[in-house]
């Protein structure tokens, strides 16, 4: 994104309401399969030299692996975004990589686990059942029971 108007002065705002990809080359290793409908909506205003502000609202759709059913699942995700870029700003050629900044706030939303599972019955086998943990009674035949 080209901002040479933005640091010259001729405007302090610039707004922005654009659609992003992503490479798959970004989110290879970091448990999201893909990336959808990544969309910025806000602005980016001129301070001074020192603090050129990002502000708006980030939102589109990440593709995980289901926790329990390791099937893929979408996952929507929506934040704000208030961030100094002034480093992020490339001196000779006047332009900010938005994509790196986008990155580097969405991998903060990716949940450690995510499951769409309601049915937990067929997630069972000999000796050993999936349960909610509103219905865990606590262990059975418990070892260390007498230690307690």
């Amino acid at each position: 994104m080209n901002i040479l108007d933005l640091l010259q002065g001729k405007y302090k705002n610039l707004e922005i309401d654009e659609m992003y990809t992503f490479p798959e080359e970004m989110y290879q290793n970091s448990g999201i399969l893909s990336l959808k409908d990544v969309s910025l909506k806000g602005d980016i205003t001129y301070y001074d030299d020192a603090n050129i502000l990002l502000t708006g609202k980030v939102s589109g759709t990440m593709l995980l692996e289901d926790s329990i059913s390791l099937e893929e699942v979408p996952y929507p995700f929506s934040f704000e975004i208030e961030e100094n870029i002034r480093e992020k700003i490339k001196k000779d050629e006047n332009t900010l990589d938005i994509l790196s900044i986008l990155w580097e706030n969405i991998v903060l939303e990716v949940p450690i686990r995510y499951t769409k599972v309601e049915d937990y019955q067929k997630y069972q086998g000999d000796g050993w059942s999936l349960v909610e943990e509103e219905n865990y009674e606590g262990p059975k035949n418990n070892p260390f029971e007498d230690l307690l």
